[in-house]
């Protein structure tokens, strides 16, 4: 199967579209060509009827019989005969007869033009009166004679324009393999091994026409490799965070497997449970992180009311801190209304509450606030823990990354995943001291303006 050529389609349509413009303007130059002729052919019979009443007597008495011979004009010439007149006077006595043209019928009307047929040939015939009407002629012409000027004017012009038709098809080819040069070279630079990261393909080289394309390919391989960073650091950040956890659960097996002691061998299978616990949390983590990181837009956005998010996170929330007897607290003003995907808010403000459950004592407080001040809906996360060290604030929201002197055993992916979901809501993170003496997480998202009654989660 021939595989489909720009090349040969832009040089076909371009060549059916000369071959139509050519049709038009040789029928054009024919049509118009003719009708000159035409208009020359008519105006000299015209001016030969007046060149004979111009020599013509006015006593119509002295004007005797006479037969015009059949000779030519110009011996130089054998297409060039002079016409053939015939003139009669006012009663209708011929004056003047012609010896080629037969004996044409007086008819003593309006000046006109009209055609005969003598001896096979066509005869273009004007005649009238003079101003007078005391002669009337008749002036004629064959018509092989306008031919024969007609093929002279149109066969050097049709000649040059059928050249014209014959070498327009190389040019034309000529110019558009020249033209898609740009593409051979695209073409030569993807194809030519070299990473296709290390460099845009569009530079100042790149036609207009052919840059929106090499945009799109360099978009399309920045997405890429992107894409596959990610995949890597996803993969590198996985394979270390599992060896601690693995390590441990297959040396807590071990123990078990040699011990013979029951309580010993139990404690060891609780340990190694908990390292299970510890990896699947891990891996559970990692894949959200994954799955929000690759998303580029929000395909179930919605107006909500980000006060809603936050009663659900408490409320999930409510067994573990009731277990550290810590004390869970909203308040909201109502003018909370924003665009986002309820699934992943909740999952942001339940990594922000999971966060500060760790970091407070028990009897501890933690309060969440929503409330919306100029064009954002501020969600704050207050707790009367340890707080943030101020060099530590910088790094927070990093992968993995743990500040000194936390509490409990955390993977350190909570804050990326909330950064991760807070940058996908066009939103942001912002950390400081909370007035309850430990840390404030605040989350802060534009504010739309939507009819509550319609918003999902109103109460």
């Amino acid at each position: 199967m021939i595989r489909p050529s720009l090349n040969r389609r832009l040089v076909l349509r371009l060549l059916a579209g000369i071959v139509l413009v050519w049709c038009a303007a040789a029928g054009w130059l024919a049509w118009r060509s003719l009708h000159e002729v035409d208009e020359i052919f008519d105006q000299m019979l015209v001016r030969t009827a007046a060149s004979v009443f111009a020599v013509m007597p006015d006593d119509v008495a002295r004007v005797g019989a006479v037969r015009l011979p059949d000779k030519p004009l110009l011996d130089s010439d054998d297409t060039a005969q002079r016409p053939a007149i015939v003139l009669r006077d006012a009663r209708g006595e011929l004056l003047v007869e012609s010896a080629e043209l037969p004996l044409l019928r007086f008819d003593p009307g309006d000046a006109h033009f009209h055609s005969v047929v003598h001896d096979d040939r066509r005869w273009r015939v004007f005649q009238r009166w003079d101003a007078q009407h005391r002669y009337w002629v008749q002036v004629g012409a064959p018509l092989d004679e306008r031919d024969e000027l007609l093929r002279k004017l149109l066969a050097p012009a049709l000649l040059a324009l059928l050249a014209l038709l014959v070498l327009v098809p190389p040019i034309v080819f000529a110019g558009l393999r020249s033209g898609l040069k740009p593409l051979r070279r695209l073409a030569r630079g993807l194809s030519a091994g070299a990473d296709p990261a290390a460099a845009s393909l569009t530079d100042a080289r790149v036609p207009v026409e052919l840059a929106p394309f090499t945009e799109a390919i360099d978009k399309l391989v920045d997405r890429l490799r992107r894409s596959l960073e990610h995949e890597r650091r996803f993969t590198a950040d996985a394979a270390h965070e599992l060896r601690h956890p693995l390590a441990a659960l297959r040396l807590e097996l071990d123990l078990a497997g040699r011990g013979d002691d029951v309580p010993a061998r139990a404690q060891h299978l609780q340990r190694a449970q908990e390292a299970l616990d510890r990896m699947q949390r891990l891996v559970a983590q990692l894949l959200m992180l994954a799955r929000v990181e690759k998303l580029a837009e929000l395909a179930d956005a919605g107006p909500l009311r980000l006060a809603s998010v936050a009663e659900a996170a408490l409320r999930d929330a409510s067994e573990r801190a009731a277990a550290r007897s810590i004390e869970l607290s909203l308040d909201h003003d109502g003018n909370d209304f924003v665009l986002g995907s309820r699934s992943l808010l909740d999952i942001l403000v339940q990594n922000l509450l999971d966060n500060a459950l760790r970091h407070v004592p028990e009897h501890g407080q933690v309060n969440v606030r929503v409330g919306g001040r100029d064009e954002q809906v501020t969600l704050e996360v207050n707790d009367n823990g340890g707080g943030f060290a101020d060099a530590a604030v910088a790094r927070l929201g990093e992968r993995f990354h743990r500040p000194e002197g936390s509490i409990g055993e955390g993977s350190g992916l909570g804050l990326s995943i909330a950064w991760a979901i807070a940058r996908l809501h066009h939103g942001e993170l912002a950390f400081g001291r909370s007035a309850l003496g430990g840390a404030q997480v605040s989350f802060s998202l534009p504010r739309v303006a939507t009819d509550a009654a319609h918003a999902p989660g109103y109460a």
